[in-house]
């Protein structure tokens, strides 16, 4: 592939992202993704967790070369193949002159001339791939196939949407592995309050209840702030619900539309209850109650989570359950 196809590749897209101007730092979270350099770490969530930018502002405190690259659908894997030298370029200038030279080559034979040219220059390496590509893009082979070859040099960092454990076997075999999910990255109640402050919110009683509502996750958060700074402490949820254009509701129906049948279902029984123990969920499901299913949707966190502070049951986000609560009335 000539220098000119590998120019082409988007800039932005082998860059650590920028900060947003608004960015509640989350340096808190820090050990969370440090790991020994043969180590993995996964940080997966939904969108609106905030994953891509917390990964940035822990890469920008690092003393080692970080390679971030990003990748979306539709990108080939000759595509991804480039993207990755460009990126590596950025950390190491004029690295991998066989790359242009040698073409045609396969993606894990690009992978394994990386891996290898990374090892002999004997220094400690980050490696962030933010994946944004959608599940049917997924190659479950090729991706164990590609990180077999990644260097024990490398802590890989690998920011997703949605959890492959088939590949995470292979990653375990390198070093350390890590997982951050969905209830690590959920705003707590001083994170709330203090980026609430940030945006000029004054907090009383009314608006801490208000935001409180999207049980610590960082998207509703900021719309919810949002909400405040352009109506003060007026509305209640039910209100702000109630217009389909509103932007969280629409946040609400997407996580809503994604569910499985047998989770909707289970979930509109439960929402009856804004606080629920297990043994309250037996009650109210019967026959269908299931320890694996609630689990799973604590584990994701947007629709109920555990309780932070009891650890002894879980709390509905007062946006879900309000919706939940309007589908049961009607």
């Amino acid at each position: 592939m000539a220098r000119d196809s590998i120019q082409s590749v988007a800039i932005s897209r082998t860059l650590i992202p920028n900060l947003p101007s608004d960015y509640l730092s989350r340096r808190h979270l820090f050990p969370l993704i440090d790991n020994e350099p043969s180590g993995t770490t996964f940080v997966i969530a939904p969108g609106g967790y905030g994953k891509s930018t917390l990964v940035s502002e822990w890469a920008q405190s690092q003393k080692n070369g970080v390679i971030w690259m990003t990748v979306a659908n539709g990108d080939t894997t000759n595509e991804m193949s480039s993207m990755l030298i460009t990126a590596t370029r950025r950390v190491i200038p004029d690295f991998a002159p066989w790359f242009e030279k040698d073409q045609p080559l396969r993606a894990t034979e690009v992978v394994r001339r990386w891996g290898n040219d990374l090892m002999k220059t004997e220094k400690e390496f980050i490696f962030v791939l933010d994946n944004l590509r959608s599940p049917e893009d997924e190659d479950v082979d090729i991706a164990v196939e590609l990180i077999r070859q990644f260097p024990r040099n490398m802590h890989f960092v690998a920011i997703r949407t949605t959890s492959i454990e088939e590949i995470y076997g292979v990653c375990s075999s390198r070093g350390p592995l890590k997982v951050i999910s969905t209830n690590d990255l959920r705003f707590t109640e001083a994170e709330i309050q203090q980026y609430a402050t940030n945006s000029g919110i004054e907090i009383s009683d009314d608006s801490l209840q208000l935001l409180r509502a999207g049980s610590g996750w960082p998207a509703a958060t900021g719309l919810l702030v949002a909400h405040l700074q352009a109506n003060g402490n007026k509305g209640e949820i039910e209100k702000i619900l109630a217009s389909s254009v509103e932007p969280l509701r629409a946040l609400v129906m997407i996580v809503l539309e994604g569910l499985d049948s047998d989770v909707l279902q289970m979930c509109e029984k439960l929402a009856v209850l804004e606080v629920f123990t297990l043994d309250d969920a037996k009650i109210v499901l019967g026959a269908d109650f299931s320890f694996e299913l609630i689990n799973k949707v604590a584990h994701q966190g947007e629709i109920f989570a555990p309780i932070r502070d009891a650890g002894i049951g879980y709390a509905f986000s007062g946006m879900v359950r309000q919706v939940f609560l309007e589908r049961l009335q009607s």
